[in-house]
């Protein structure tokens, strides 16, 4: 019995680490495929709450961008890096004893943006905004209380570039969006 009536009981709430890697693209840079490779991981807590339910609000460092290959005819080729710091707050869903679902807003940083082709890195123009919202979604598997993998898509909601020069006036084609394909073991504590 709870000693003080409307503070929750210490035992509802988990720490964890994530660690994974993930591909990413960016929308509207003219490529395609989730060519760039990253690294994420990150700490977390979580919270139970009934009916198979959990709250976790975590945060982590995740690579993101946009890669094309190098064209043999001329050597050309573009990458482009964009370092994050994120905090994504996702609502999990326990479907069984071993499958999880998992879908949440997230808010990041840039902490570091690079562009460059074969000639050499050069000035990202327009600049990245310094702010990222997007949204996620995922699916799960635990293999015990403490260790489980997950499938996650996270993708911009709000363009993380506008158009060099944009006049567009259509709501979902303002800009670049990162779109990231993550795979991750997490380390829940118990």
């Amino acid at each position: 019995m709870n000693a003080f009536p409307g503070i929750l009981p210490a035992q509802s709430f988990h720490g964890g680490f994530k660690a994974g890697i993930c591909g990413s693209q960016v929308s509207g840079d003219n490529l395609e495929g989730y060519d760039k490779a990253g690294i994420l991981f990150g700490g977390f807590v979580s919270h139970s709450l009934p009916a198979n339910f959990s709250l976790s609000f975590g945060i982590e460092y995740i690579q993101k961008g946009s890669k094309s290959t190098v064209n043999p005819d001329d050597n050309s080729f573009y990458k482009m890096r964009l370092n994050y710091v994120e905090v994504p707050l996702l609502l999990r869903w326990n479907a069984g004893a071993h499958i999880f679902f998992e879908a949440g807003p997230s808010f990041g940083v840039l902490v570091s943006s690079s562009e460059e082709n074969q000639i050499g890195e050069f000035e990202s123009i327009p600049p990245f905004k310094k702010y990222e919202f997007s949204g996620n979604i995922g699916l799960g598997y635990s293999f015990d209380e403490h260790w489980s993998i997950e499938g996650l898509y996270n993708g911009s909601i709000i363009p993380v570039r506008p158009f060099e020069g944009s006049y567009n006036s259509n709501y979902f084609n303002r800009g670049q969006y990162n779109s990231v394909l993550e795979l991750s073991m997490i380390y829940l504590i118990k």
